[in-house]
């Protein structure tokens, strides 16, 4: 009985601290939108979208790197296919969106909030891939 009360009582020390772990942390879970937005001007907004595009495509990066250890080879390679084509995909998306402004100032705002939330959705995106492609 005194084994069990004490297992339990160390056990509520340790769950709190795994219970409060912070995904807010992660690229994907930042609130990009606002950080660009708080930008004072567009020159400033335009370096902010540069530096979360950036931050965004290293964690891209990561995550596919992360799964090549468990991939065989024909799937790594099909995997790097698919992100290819993914990235052709969100060029022409985000380039036809920013069109709408045909240059103006906020064009290159537009794009990169396009690629910004593309970025976020990819990395979801593969993580579910790698769950569905490694589940039993």
């Amino acid at each position: 009985m005194n084994r069990t009360i004490l297992l339990f009582a160390l056990l509520l020390l340790f769950i709190p601290s795994v219970a409060v772990t912070d995904d807010t942390t992660l690229p994907e879970n930042k609130d990009w939108r606002t950080f660009i937005g708080e930008a004072q001007d567009n020159y400033s907004m335009k370096t902010r979208g540069d530096e979360a595009m950036r931050t965004l495509d290293s964690r891209v990066d990561e995550v596919l790197a992360g799964y090549k250890t468990d991939l065989d080879d024909t799937a790594y390679a099909l995997l790097e296919q698919n992100q290819s084509a993914w990235e052709k995909q969100i060029r022409t998306k985000c380039s036809f969106l920013a069109d709408t402004y045909r240059g103006g100032s906020h064009a290159s705002l537009a794009y990169r909030d396009c690629v910004v939330a593309e970025q976020i959705a990819r990395v979801r995106e593969l993580q579910a891939m790698y769950i569905y492609r490694t589940s039993p």
